[in-house]
């Protein structure tokens, strides 16, 4: 302390917050330029339901009412707000991703720093950047797991003040932003059970005011939660599509999550893990000891913020178990608690050095900070930097068609008009949404059908009828597996409806798109007509002619 002897502490503290802000700053510049590079990167699937969602609300149609999917319709919203300001495109999407990983990041260093301390609050914030971006966490696209993990974050941290500074409007708004994250998408419901039962805890534990006066702020937070389900579904309601809204969330989403049997969770769970870039590991192991730490930090000695981190770290993994699927996307959810674990063996590193006059343990506790961000950051270096965005898919997804899909919707969008309808054949909602075309059928997705459950052939059958009423004027038929995901035990009825529809309703082939991993092959009109794909995986447009 020596060379701080003639300045006063609050200055030195201010100095040391400067330059956290500092640092901060910096991340957030990295993110911002990374997510820049990457904004053009061609729409997956979801980011294709989503956009094609949120496309028909700015055209005034509810979700459910001509497009399915079992998703509560929270970041369908937010796809029609950001494209109504950033325009109906792939960059506009992303830009509307940035924005909202940027503020996931802000809000995460809030809490951190609230929870822990300066130094934590820029590890964790550190952490969170790099993963959430990053291709092991399909980081460039914009899944509902970001839109999710926003209000989950910011109904943590106005939770985490209510109960340090007992304001009572921190329950009810923190109530508030925790209902909004399973609108996002259901799993958010974890952090609402997470944040309802640290209000109990704490009030049991503190036992600081009457019964009367804990009713009271519950009941703000309970109210504040429910207020964001009752909107929904009021909207719904006098949208007329409630009906359909209850099928696809609740009846079809609970077969959907009875897929995967118990059994085979851990080897699902082992799977996902091991797409992980290797040099996360490290970050990985310090979050984990962090986890250790959290009970032997002198900080949270007889501390309640010993139970809500570690709370919020167990409701943030049960987030991404259900259905026991454990998709790459899915980890979005559990990577700002892993953050904070991180913070705090940092911390926990850095508090123990304060009395140490060797500056190698010091330096230790910088290394311990840095290195691990800092090999995942050079692991991730082409991906961030050099990669084109076609290859960053193709290293992604595969041969799936999301590159091509572009290319396709242009075709069909040149040649078509505005009211003309189009069916996929497969799932690849993304055509729907390039093309500024209505679905023909409801079922945007192939996979509910291919799904071993009581409805797999109603729902095929009511596809083709859909198809069949509507005659569509372009049929893209997607031979793609990863589009359909049939399995021995799938009923087929559709594929042996197919090509008798074609041939008797006047469809002829007028595009394929034959897919290599090196290039993908178009041929158009005439030319497709005598072309037979050389591929394992192709897409075929046919066009009605009569």
């Amino acid at each position: 302390m020596k060379k701080h002897q003639n300045i006063p502490p609050i200055a030195i503290k201010k100095s040391n917050d400067n330059k956290i802000w500092i640092a901060f700053g910096i991340i957030i510049l990295l993110v911002t330029i990374i997510r820049v590079r990457l904004l053009s990167v061609p729409l997956e699937r979801d980011e294709g339901e989503y956009a094609y969602m949120g496309q028909l609300i700015l055209q005034g149609i509810p979700p459910y009412k001509i497009a399915f999917n079992m998703k509560f319709p929270g970041t369908y919203c937010m796809y029609a707000l950001f494209m109504s300001i950033f325009g109906e495109s792939i960059k506009g999407i992303h830009i509307g991703l940035l924005i909202v990983n940027i503020s996931s990041i802000f809000l995460l260093f809030l809490l951190a720093k609230k929870l822990i301390g300066n130094l934590a609050a820029l590890a964790a914030a550190s952490v969170y950047a790099l993963l959430s971006v990053s291709s092991s966490f399909l980081g460039f696209a914009g899944h509902a797991t970001h839109y999710v993990i926003l209000p989950a974050l910011a109904g943590t941290y106005l939770l985490y003040k209510a109960i340090t500074e007992d304001k009572k409007k921190y329950y009810f708004f923190s109530g508030l932003l925790l209902g909004l994250s399973p609108i996002m998408k259901q799993q958010g419901m974890s952090f609402c059970i997470f944040g309802g039962l640290i209000l109990l805890l704490f009030f049991f534990i503190k036992k600081k005011s009457g019964i009367k006066a804990y009713l009271q702020r519950f009941g703000l937070f309970i109210i504040g939660g429910i207020i964001p389900f009752l909107l929904m579904i009021i909207i719904l309601k006098m949208c007329g599509v409630f009906d359909k809204f209850l099928f696809w969330t609740l009846e079809y989403s609970s077969a959907y999550v009875n897929q995967v049997p118990i059994n085979q969770a851990f080897g699902s769970f082992k799977f996902a893990v091991s797409l992980f870039d290797k040099a996360f590991w490290f970050i990985w192991i310090i979050a984990g000891l962090g986890l250790i730490f959290l009970f032997i930090h002198p900080k949270f000695k007889k501390d309640f913020r010993t139970i809500f981190i570690l709370l919020f770290f167990i409701f943030s993994f049960i987030s991404i178990c259900p259905g026991f699927y454990f998709r790459q996307h899915y980890f979005i959810t559990l990577l700002p608690a892993v953050a904070i674990l991180f913070g705090v063996f940092i911390d926990y590193i850095f508090e123990s050095s304060k009395d140490k006059k060797s500056k190698i343990i010091k330096y230790t506790v910088y290394a311990l900070f840095i290195i691990p961000i800092a090999l995942g950051f050079f692991a991730e270096r082409n991906y961030f930097f050099k990669y084109d965005k076609n290859v960053i898919s193709r290293m992604a997804y595969g041969l799936s068609p999301f590159p091509e899909s572009i290319n396709i919707a242009r075709y069909i969008r040149t040649n078509s008009k505005d009211n003309d309808k189009i069916a996929i054949l497969g799932s690849e909602p993304q055509i729907c949404f390039y093309a500024k075309r209505h679905s023909a059928t409801g079922y945007i997705y192939a996979y509910p059908l291919m799904e071993v459950h009581k409805n797999s052939l109603k729902m095929q059958k009511e596809m083709i009828q859909e198809i069949e009423l509507a005659k569509p004027k372009y049929l893209i038929y997607i031979h793609i597996s990863t589009s359909w995901m049939a399995t021995p035990n799938s009923t087929k009825y559709i594929f042996d409806w197919i090509n008798p529809f074609l041939q008797n309703n006047h469809y002829k082939i007028i595009g394929i798109a034959d897919i290599f991993s090196d290039k993908t092959i178009y041929q158009w009109d005439n030319d497709a007509f005598f072309y037979h794909p050389r591929s394992e995986f192709y897409v075929q447009i046919f066009e009605k002619k009569i």
